[in-house]
């Protein structure tokens, strides 16, 4: 998955001209930050809680409803969306717009795949988890079920 967003974000570079499409201001810096933050909280707080998560659905022998697992069911993923689109808000150039959203796009489209994995493997235990958790934005308020 990764070889395929890397020439997704090389052909780019190649393709889209280097200039801005808005100029980083001090909003830019606001809105970085934050998405640091996110992404160290998701990105790391995954890691601590499960540590066979960014490996293949066939590794996977747990549902992990503890920690990040709690507030989105694809933490890496989101963590890593949301600081792309960080990233792209400090340096809001066409390429970079171009491969935050190539990555957006492959990552939905990983996650579906696992999600199908997940889904045959570990069938309505995963679907009741499904339903109870968001796959990729975390809820600001708590959902009554």
């Amino acid at each position: 998955m990764w070889a395929i967003v890397a020439t997704g974000i090389l052909l780019s570079f190649q393709i889209f001209p280097s200039k801005d499409l808005f100029m980083p201001n001090i909003f830019s810096a606001y809105i970085i930050l934050p998405a640091i933050l996110y992404w160290l909280y998701f990105f790391v707080g995954a890691m601590l809680v499960h540590r066979k998560a960014p490996r293949s659905v066939s590794s996977i022998d747990k549902i992990v409803k503890e920690g990040v697992y709690q507030r989105v069911r694809h933490p890496i993923y989101s963590a890593d969306i949301m600081l792309a689109w960080g990233i792209f808000s400090y340096w809001p150039s066409y390429r970079a717009l171009s491969s935050v959203i190539w990555l957006t796009i492959i990552l939905f489209f990983w996650m579906r795949l696992e999600e199908k994995g997940l889904t045959e493997k570990f069938g309505e235990a995963y679907l009741e988890y499904k339903a109870k958790v968001p796959m990729v934005v975390p809820r600001i308020l708590k959902k009554n079920l």
